[in-house]
């Protein structure tokens, strides 16, 4: 890509996310005192790369805890946000298999798009059965930036590398997102190298191996910076690598599945994946039954298909 269509790429994001931002500035505003954190979007753009716009997004997220959804349900509807209401089967589903709520949408009447925002419960996928981590502590230390006039909480560059990570981990295992989207992309790694990067001050080998043990996921943390390695020839990234090195991680490195009664073997490299345009040929063969009846209700509760 042109230095230039980079340019105009960048500039394009910053419009439409100080649009979908300052439209969203009375809710931020009256979330304030309640503990939660913006993250990914334009948080996580400043951190990785210095400056907004670097990276496309097309919703909101915000990281609260389960109790807090009552109080922000009010405030979204209050706001003019609506909900996209599901049966009782389908609410079920949808916190079994997922880590956050049906969204919220608005319209943007300046360039006609729905703002979406997506209220996140868990930093984990609904099939986890390990160790949770306790949301009110993950939230404990939010730091407030100011994006395009509108003050935010967000999470501090080593607590954003380990949702990041664990996010990317769910995204390149996710039978379901494997099957309806290009969920193994290059910007995915991108994110993972410039956040490390540029903020190794505060992303220290040893606070993210303390960080990880802690919560019991250095499996992951290795499976997504071997991956990121596999795209950015590094030394610093390379040492991070091998410090996380375990037999549990080097174990997924060739599987996809979040689950173990789901789990499969790749059948072509990494550089297959990640170049494909339909991951879903590339693993239709191996799925059961009940693997493409879970991808069918999944359809049905996130995307609104019917098959």
């Amino acid at each position: 890509m042109s230095e230039l269509y980079l340019e105009n790429m960048s500039a394009a994001n910053k419009v439409f996310s100080s649009l979908m931002l300052i439209k969203c500035r009375s809710v931020f505003e009256q979330i304030a005192d309640f503990p939660y954190a913006y993250i990914k979007g334009e948080a996580l753009s400043f951190f990785a790369f210095k400056t907004y716009g670097n990276r496309y997004w097309s919703d909101i997220d915000i990281l609260i805890n389960k109790g807090m959804l009552k109080e922000i349900h009010s405030v979204l509807l209050n706001n003019g946000f609506k909900y996209n209401c599901l049966t009782k089967e389908e609410r079920v589903l949808h916190l079994a298999y997922s880590h956050q709520t049906p969204s919220y949408t608005k319209q943007c009447e300046i360039i006609n798009i729905n703002i979406i925002i997506d209220l996140n419960c868990d930093i984990f996928w609904g099939e986890y059965t390990g160790k949770r981590i306790d949301i009110d502590e993950f939230l404990s230390d939010t730091i407030v930036m100011d994006i395009y006039g509108v003050r935010v909480k967000t999470l501090p560059p080593l607590k954003a590398m380990v949702q990041l990570i664990l996010h990317h981990y769910k995204d390149m295992n996710s039978i379901f997102l494997l099957a309806t989207r290009k969920s193994i992309k290059y910007d995915m790694f991108k994110d993972v190298y410039y956040l490390l990067k540029n903020n190794l001050d505060m992303i220290t080998l040893d606070k993210l191996y303390a960080m990880s043990s802690r919560y019991e996921i250095i499996p992951y943390v290795f499976y997504i910076l071997y991956h990121t390695g596999q795209v950015f020839d590094d030394e610093i990234l390379r040492q991070y690598i091998e410090a996380f090195k375990t037999p549990e991680g080097e174990a997924l490195l060739d599987c996809y599945g979040l689950c173990a009664k789901e789990q499969k073997k790749w059948k072509c490299d990494f550089k297959t994946r990640l170049e494909a345009e339909n991951l879903y040929d590339l693993i239709k063969d191996d799925l059961t039954e009940k693997d493409k009846e879970k991808i069918a209700i999944n359809k049905r509760v996130f995307l609104g298909v019917s098959e």
